[in-house]
């Protein structure tokens, strides 16, 4: 019997987080909500979407601690819209 590896799903939500966190800690955080907020809205019962999310509001509070308060806004509202599945 074949071992059976995760599903395309699983994979898919493992590369995205994966991606946005390289994308992070390499401090292109901009670059980082793409993947994060595609995960949260493709796949919202993963575990990963559960850390995405925790992700993309560490970026909003990041940029309220630099007084970029409509850019930490902004973070807020695409992510509503991609929970929302928009």
């Amino acid at each position: 019997m074949a071992k059976q590896g995760p599903s395309i799903h699983e994979a898919i939500s493992a590369s995205l987080l994966r991606l946005g966190r390289d994308l992070d800690e390499r401090g292109m955080v901009h670059q980082a909500l793409t993947p994060y907020l595609k995960l949260i809205e493709r796949y919202p019962n993963s575990q990963e979407a559960s850390v995405a999310t925790e992700r993309v509001l560490a970026i909003a509070e990041r940029l309220r601690q630099r007084g970029q308060l409509h850019m930490a806004m902004t973070v807020i509202e695409l992510l509503e819209a991609a929970r929302q599945g928009q």
